[in-house]
């Protein structure tokens, strides 16, 4: 019974491992943004990409992500910091630049 118990326990650290990693894989395309009550479309910016394996790639940054519970949180990301997962098909960023706060979201293209 204990050698059960042991081995699921196991099984189930494993899996914790791979759920880490999957989630909101995908091309995102940034949607709208808002700079201080002013804003608009910013569909031209290039689009962030994750990948199953936890990978991600945005223009030229590349680097690993990591999610916890609706928080995404970006290796290389410099500025804008952690972004949250707003109805499993958003990414928001909430962030403060150069004294004006800016609300940026990306719009999942092909979700997986």
């Amino acid at each position: 019974m204990r050698k059960t118990i042991g081995v699921f326990v196991i099984l189930l650290a494993g899996m914790g491992v791979a759920i880490a990693h999957a989630g909101p894989a995908g091309s995102y395309r940034c949607w709208q943004y808002n700079v201080s009550g002013g804003g608009g479309s910013c569909r031209l910016a290039p689009p962030i990409v994750l990948a199953p394996d936890g990978t991600y790639k945005e223009s030229r940054t590349e680097g690993t992500y990591e999610v916890k519970d609706d928080t995404i949180v970006f290796s290389g990301s410099r500025i804008r910091g952690p972004g949250k997962i707003v109805d499993g098909n958003k990414i928001r960023f909430e962030y403060d630049y150069n004294g004006f706060h800016h609300t940026v979201t990306y719009l999942c293209r092909d979700c997986e």
